[in-house]
């Protein structure tokens, strides 16, 4: 008999992707979940099991923060001894964290085989930390599933001897089912009344931006010069910096604490424009048709911008943000629209089952 399929994550978007996952891999076999514990916070992390109606983890490794060094150490020490003890037939790892690299790492040096799930995604900047993760995973999994055609493209062209599947974005599974469940806009504690005539839904949290003092209060003052509320669910990390910096916030923007992931598609739909560095909400964005604005030099997410969906604003050039917002809304009040169904059907969790199926896992 073979052993279980190791289903491994530990951040907020890892756990609702996860949260699919799981259900279509126990059709292939016992599937044991691992929560690295990457993320830690209640809000970012185990409100979405609370939400999503999903099992909590069979095991919980607790990791928490740390250097990215120090963090992926961690969880790959952690991880390599979880392998050691449950002895999975395969390793299945999502994205590109730290828990994505040291999870695959852990597996790989072990023998078990990997699969990984959203792969091929490139970024420019090869230096950059979630590129740096995602290129090694691609490296040595042995099964590469890709979000949409011209990430696997790149996969076939560089790593030929894997086998790669474009199945979707298991992402665009877990909104379909979501979008019924999510809340009324109107009963979430940010939304007040001067949000009722439209409002901007904002999330910043990449360090290249909330760890720089003057980039993050030049795009506070640009949100706050638009002519309509923000509604700004803060990460805990810009939180901190806006706390320990005494950075200044006008009256637009409306802060409040991180959202669980129903509210967050909740205020995503009824927006006029979204304003993120988050690859998750930039595509929940274009799914939802609603215009977005990423404050990053570029994005993973290529399609998005060909098609119309996002636009792109450099935080070092934030003098173009406030008109780009404007126009995003204006473009929102016009009915914009785009073909939604780059990313796949809905149905990435199943096709990615189908495929493990008949892929031969470790005895």
């Amino acid at each position: 008999m073979r052993g279980p399929i190791g289903l491994f994550f530990g951040t907020r978007p890892q756990v609702i992707k996860a949260s699919i996952l799981r259900q279509s891999l126990s059709k292939v076999g016992q599937v044991l979940s691992v929560d690295t514990g990457q993320h830690y916070d209640y809000q970012l992390h185990q409100v979405h099991y609370d939400q999503l109606g999903v099992e909590p983890p069979d095991d919980f490794l607790g990791v928490g923060s740390g250097s990215h060094a120090q963090q992926t150490a961690a969880i790959l020490t952690a991880t390599a001894e979880w392998i050691r003890g449950h002895k999975p037939s395969l390793a299945v790892v999502i994205g590109d964290t730290n828990s994505t690299l040291a999870c695959a790492l852990a597996a790989t040096q072990l023998r078990v085989p990997v699969a990984h799930v959203e792969a091929g995604l490139r970024a420019t900047d090869r230096l950059m930390a979630e590129d740096v993760n995602r290129r090694i995973v691609d490296a040595i999994a042995d099964v590469l599933f890709a979000p949409s055609e011209a990430s696997a493209a790149t996969l076939r062209r560089e790593h030929p001897r894997a086998t790669t599947e474009f199945v979707g974005d298991v992402a665009y599974d877990v909104l379909i089912r979501a979008l019924p469940r999510a809340p009324a806009t109107d009963s979430l504690a940010a939304y007040t009344a001067d949000c009722a005539q439209g409002f901007v839904y904002v999330t910043l949290h990449r360090a290249e931006l909330v760890d720089d003092a003057v980039l993050l209060q030049r795009v506070l003052e640009a949100l706050d010069s638009l002519d309509r509320p923000c509604i700004f669910p803060v990460h805990p990390r810009t939180r901190k910096q806006i706390e320990s910096l005494d950075l200044t916030l006008g009256a637009r923007l409306h802060l409040t604490t991180p959202v669980g992931y129903l509210e967050s598609v909740a205020l995503t739909k009824a927006a006029s424009a979204v304003v993120t560095d988050s690859g998750g909400l930039q595509r929940e964005a274009y799914w939802l048709g609603v215009p977005c604005v990423t404050v990053r030099g570029e994005t993973e997410w290529h399609e998005t911008i060909t098609l119309g969906a996002n636009v792109l604003v450099n935080p070092r050039d934030v003098s173009t943000l406030g008109p780009t917002i404007n126009e995003a809304v204006r473009r929102r009040r016009a009915g914009a629209s785009w073909d939604r169904k780059t990313y796949g059907a809905g149905d990435a969790a199943a096709r990615i089952a189908t495929v493990l199926a008949s892929f031969p896992m470790k005895p």
